[in-house]
């Protein structure tokens, strides 16, 4: 699958840089640069949550899950009607806020997504004082791993 997904992102790559060389060279520039800035954006998100899930599947007690027998079944629609309306709460009661954990902002704060963040930032302002910025060719290349991943998601089936 991952080979698929590549595939993808190649082929929607060579299609961004067919599109761009047919209005020059500028908008070549400004697409791919965009493009390397997202991309690198994106595998960072992607290494800090499965990090983060990793390490909450390996502090997790799966033990208390395994009670779950095959006779469960599945509560009628009025049930849960009744739940929900329980649940509500009145005017006088709080919520009770959830704290914030510093793991929670690691995978926010990674070193290579914030590169990522400066590499994008940086090349926004390096073509801009250049005098090479376009604003379309630079928002085609964000744009390509989003719709990529889309396109992948609907025609590729997981086994």
């Amino acid at each position: 699958m991952a080979k698929k997904l590549a595939l993808i992102y190649l082929c929607s790559d060579a299609v961004l840089i067919a599109i761009c060389a047919y209005f020059g060279a500028v908008h070549v520039l400004n697409s791919q640069v965009s493009l390397i800035s997202s991309s690198l954006i994106i595998l960072a998100s992607f290494l800090g949550y499965k990090k983060r899930v990793e390490k909450k599947i390996a502090t997790t007690d799966i033990s208390a899950f395994d009670d779950v027998n095959e006779n469960s079944r599945i509560p009628s629609q009025d049930e849960v009607a009744n739940l929900e309306n329980s649940r509500i709460p009145n005017e006088n009661e709080k919520t009770p806020k959830i704290p914030l954990r510093l793991y929670e902002f690691g995978s926010v704060f990674s070193p290579l997504r914030l590169l990522g963040y400066v590499l994008l930032i940086l090349a926004f302002f390096i073509l801009l004082k250049k005098e090479l910025f376009e604003p379309l060719s630079f928002l085609a290349g964000i744009a390509v791993m989003p719709i990529s991943t889309l396109f992948s998601a609907v025609f590729i089936k997981a086994k």
